[in-house]
């Protein structure tokens, strides 16, 4: 059994900058109701260890809205290996949606430090169906749906990509995500996955991981330094994974 660190009888408002706003706003522009929405109802504040999860699978996550930290989404199998399918970064939400989806029962565990708010309020709200509250139904659904285009990426990768364009198309893929939030530069980012992490999202032996990332410092790709990831040949890792940065927008 795990432990969390709950303060969830004390008040916390969103900030206006929060990442999640940011990432919202990209879908749709979001009114100032909506906004003071989002954060007068998500207010009751979570953290969540390292290694500690979310939910457990088969069992429906609470919906909320991450403000810091790393998660993924995984399956541990019989022989204890395991394979992740996706990661949640600052400013994503898990279980906002009004239909259940089985990406909200999936085994979902903090791989850093994370702290959420709980937007079960939030959830409830929107499905009155309040028009005033339209732009930010499709903002929602746009990134529940970015998500999906993300799982069918990750499919591919797995399928039929190299070692260096499968790490290549992830990296471009998690800076695309924390630059849409606010989080980086165009060339440099906070990468605090292990190489075992990338080894159990990409398919990959530890040892293949390693290689292909020491591959790809030596030929001035990528750089590397205390947890920091910069990129230094965009257009050739482009060219070598066929990414495709298009975030889907609902009208």
């Amino acid at each position: 059994m795990t432990s969390r660190t709950l303060t969830a009888r004390r008040s916390l408002a969103v900030p206006a900058d929060t990442a999640a706003l940011r990432i919202l706003n990209t879908a749709a522009r979001l009114s100032d109701e909506e906004r003071a929405l989002v954060r007068r109802l998500c207010i009751f504040q979570e953290v969540i260890n390292a290694g500690e999860a979310f939910t457990s699978e088969g069992r429906t996550v609470t919906p909320r809205l991450i403000l810091s930290g790393w998660a993924c989404r995984q399956r541990i199998l019989a022989d204890g290996q395991r394979q992740i399918f996706g990661f949640l970064l600052p400013g994503d939400g898990v279980g906002l949606g009004t239909d259940a989806r089985p990406l909200d029962e999936a085994s979902t565990v903090a791989l850093t430090r994370v702290e959420c708010v709980d937007a079960v309020m939030l959830r409830e709200i929107l499905a009155l169906q309040d028009p005033r509250h339209d732009r930010l139904r499709r903002a929602l659904a746009t990134a529940r749906r970015y998500e999906e285009t993300c799982l069918l990426n990750h499919v591919v990768r797995l399928g039929r990509q190299s070692a260096l364009a499968r790490l290549a198309h992830l990296l471009l893929e998690l800076r695309d995500r924390l630059q849409r939030a606010g989080l980086c530069s165009i060339d440099r980012m906070h990468l605090p996955l292990t190489q075992e992490a990338l080894a159990d999202a990409l398919g990959l032996s530890l040892v293949h991981v390693s290689r292909t990332l020491s591959q790809m410092k030596r030929n001035r790709l990528i750089a590397m330094q205390n947890g920091w990831l910069t990129i230094l040949d965009e257009s050739y890792l482009r060219s070598a994974c066929d990414y495709d940065a298009d975030y889907p927008v609902l009208h």
